[in-house]
């Protein structure tokens, strides 16, 4: 049909925003608005259902940069007034809603003139900028969740008796995957040595270096051993355990023989604990020969010293390594020369980690059979 001529005025009815249901669009957002088109004599134009418009969002009243745009055809118009959604198409409502916008009406593809003045969009359509995988809070104040009162002084503030704050939980690898990580930048890491963390600009650091108990070295002795790990904190870590006769009188089987056990296989700093007590634990323990008391990890598990430490337990594969590369390479903890030590880290059903003890620091575990002897030397952690 023929448009018929309409004056550069433009009577915005209503602006208002629908958020679809995700399950049903994924993070698109639509926005309905109603307008109404006059004549220049201000009577309004001809009813008809083949109108097109085209709407922008502009970043100014007047002039400005187009930051998103969509045309409608087939547009419907009854008494002047037309309802249309912006966003419900092909073309996303996706402009970042980071400041204020305001809507460009004209008739056709959009490189005609546009209807004056451009109304502003209310506060509702800013709720878009929460959507998508980059969000914005357009606003220069301060934001409470808990309160209505935040403090004059604080972007946010959280206040709760019964709840707390969740920052982002992530594993080692996790962490030092993140891409250029900015400078105070804060995570819970799950695994090796779970704890807060924090970005220096160079490095990740644990917030424990702030603490203020007496900070150690390793060799040195304390809590019935002597200290062959530390935390970034410098407060807390391993202890080997000062040399027992009890404990290293004999040699001990591994145990278990024939019997996997998935559950006891893990190799990092932190998890000789776990292993030492699914072997334990397991009906397995005594399998291999001579009873209960010759197997390892039961060994390193029922000990206690004269200073009442009970939480001994063998370490894992890493922790072995590190045990002999920290203190019996330096010639610290009285462990026999050239003698085998046993990990709790299981290889398969008949095999498991041990180390050599030679005193040069190229060594490295090996894997031997849960039927071999090897001494014990048991491990806790401070």
């Amino acid at each position: 049909m023929k448009v018929p001529f309409v004056n550069k005025t433009f009577a915005l009815i209503a602006v208002s925003l629908a958020l679809i249901t995700p399950a049903l669009r994924g993070q698109n957002a639509t926005l309905s608005v109603q307008g109404v088109l006059k004549n220049a004599d201000g009577t309004t134009v001809p009813d008809g259902n083949a109108y097109s418009l085209t709407f922008k969002l502009w970043d100014d009243e007047t002039g400005g940069t187009a930051v998103w745009q969509e045309t409608k055809t087939n547009v419907s118009i009854l008494g002047g007034l037309y309802e249309i959604v912006l966003g419900d198409g092909g073309t996303v409502l996706n402009a970042p809603f980071d400041k204020p916008y305001y809507l460009g009406v004209s008739i056709g593809s959009g490189s005609g003139a546009e209807f004056s003045p451009r109304p502003r969009l209310a506060s509702a359509p800013y709720a878009l900028s929460l959507l998508g995988s980059t969000n914005i809070f357009p606003s220069s104040g301060n934001v409470g969740v808990g309160t209505a009162t935040p403090s004059a002084s604080a972007l946010l503030e959280l206040s709760s008796t019964t709840k707390g704050m969740l920052t982002p939980r992530m594993t080692l690898v996790n962490r030092n995957a993140i891409a250029t990580p900015a400078t105070g930048l804060l995570i819970f890491q799950t695994d090796n040595t779970p704890g807060f963390y924090y970005y220096t600009g160079s490095a990740w650091k644990s917030v424990n270096e702030f603490s203020t108990s007496a900070q150690y070295s390793i060799g040195d002795s304390i809590q019935g051993g002597f200290i062959f790990y530390l935390e970034p904190s410098g407060v807390h870590g391993l202890v080997a355990a000062s040399l027992n006769p009890i404990a290293e009188a004999v040699s001990s089987l591994w145990g278990c023989n024939a019997v996997a056990l998935p559950a006891a296989r893990g190799t990092a700093i932190g998890s000789g604990r776990a292993n030492t007590l699914t072997i334990v634990y397991d009906d397995c323990a005594d399998i291999g020969g001579g009873g209960v008391s010759d197997i390892a990890a039961e060994r390193a598990d029922k000990i206690t010293f004269s200073n009442g430490y009970t939480d001994w337990h063998l370490p894992s594969k890493d922790e072995l390594e590190l045990m002999h590369k920290n203190l019996h390479a330096a010639g610290i903890g009285a462990f026999g020369t050239n003698e085998y030590y046993w990990s709790s880290t299981e290889n398969d059903a008949n095999t498991a980690w041990r180390m050599q003890f030679t005193g040069s620091t190229g060594t490295v575990p090996e894997t031997a059979s849960k039927t071999t002897s090897a001494r014990v030397r048991m491990i806790r952690a401070f």
